[in-house]
């Protein structure tokens, strides 16, 4: 079957090119770092992003950046009140039509595996997500697979019952009970090997394999990505074992297109929800490329679209969404 064959198949099972998502996800707060409640409880508190600066994130993220979601991540990083009303200001700020989705990390990083909230302070925000910012859903973040979320997971399906999305789900991971759709990760599929031609052979039909491995479960949408790994670490650019932001390099110019064929060509009708991108990875690592007023949040802050170290890979996948906007298949 060829490409174009293959597509004008795909036409008649999923959504139409412009109904698909085109989501990021991101911490609400925009800060510089958030290491509270991610890495531990013991870290300084983010400071909230202005009113002003919100608007201008989400403009640049809804325009240039031609999203139709958010997955905006939030880990107890900053105060609850201040936390409340921060995504009051980002319902504001960003056009009806565009879903927010409050997601919450549910348990830390640390050693303990310490939970990000008590029971009663998740229950509040649930109800407050529910109730006061009119959340159709409510996601939950975690990098690692089957970790256990305690009771904290419960409370989310009780409040949000089959409206709960797994934001970070890794390949050959079970979503569970109650999980409406997911976001899944792709880095290890997508970032093998630094020549397109290479990854072709290989890392397209990984990448392929589990697309398919979801077909016929929740919708999902697929992670497009900014940050690799190292390259200069082996002759083909395989993973070095290590994800080090001092070393990680952009990911190779028309992977992403290459990347999103592939999904599409594996997907299956209503299993495909989209596709995603991780800009909290993408913080991170342009915190210590570019330096902090170089950094990513920074200058959507700013309102300012990125030019830093990662930004050829960011306006791919922004050139896709758009393109997906106006109803246009990747090429």
């Amino acid at each position: 079957m060829t490409w174009l064959s293959l597509l004008g198949l795909l036409s008649l099972q999923a959504p139409p090119a412009d109904r698909l998502g085109r989501s990021y996800w991101l911490h609400a707060s925009l800060g510089d770092l958030t290491q509270r409640g991610y890495w531990g409880p013991d870290f300084p508190a983010t400071p909230p992003p202005t009113g002003d600066e919100v608007r201008r994130a989400a403009a640049l993220l809804t325009g240039p950046y031609a999203a139709n979601r958010l997955y905006l991540v939030y880990h107890h990083e900053l105060p609850l009140d201040q936390a409340r009303t921060l995504f009051l200001t980002w319902r504001e700020a960003l056009p009806r039509e565009v879903e927010v989705v409050p997601t919450l990390v549910l348990r830390m990083y640390d050693q303990a595996a310490t939970p990000v909230f008590t029971t009663e302070e998740l229950a509040g925000l649930a109800a407050f997500l529910r109730d006061g910012l009119h959340a159709e859903r409510v996601g939950y973040y975690d990098v690692y697979p089957r970790r256990d979320q305690g009771p904290g997971l419960d409370l989310l399906r009780q409040a949000f019952p089959g409206r709960v999305v797994r934001v970070g789900s890794q390949p050959g991971e079970a979503l569970g009970d109650g999980i409406e759709a997911a976001v899944q990760d792709t880095w290890g599929g997508v970032c093998d090997q630094k020549a397109n031609a290479d990854w072709l052979r290989t890392g397209a039909g990984v990448l392929g394999g589990w697309v398919r491995e979801r077909n016929g479960g929740p919708p999902v949408a697929w992670d497009l990505i900014t940050v690799a790994w190292d390259y200069s670490a082996s002759e083909q650019g395989a993973y070095p074992g290590y994800d080090d932001a001092r070393r990680n390099q952009p990911l190779p110019a028309g992977r992403n297109v290459l990347a999103a064929k592939a999904i599409l060509e594996s997907a299956e009708g209503a299993a495909l929800a989209g596709f995603s991108s991780d800009l909290c990875i993408l913080q991170a690592n342009s915190f210590v490329r570019d330096g902090r007023e170089g950094g990513f949040y920074r200058a959507l802050r700013r309102g300012e679209q990125y030019a830093g170290y990662f930004h050829e890979p960011l306006d791919e996948v922004a050139d896709i969404f758009a393109g997906l906007r106006e109803g246009n298949l990747p090429e």
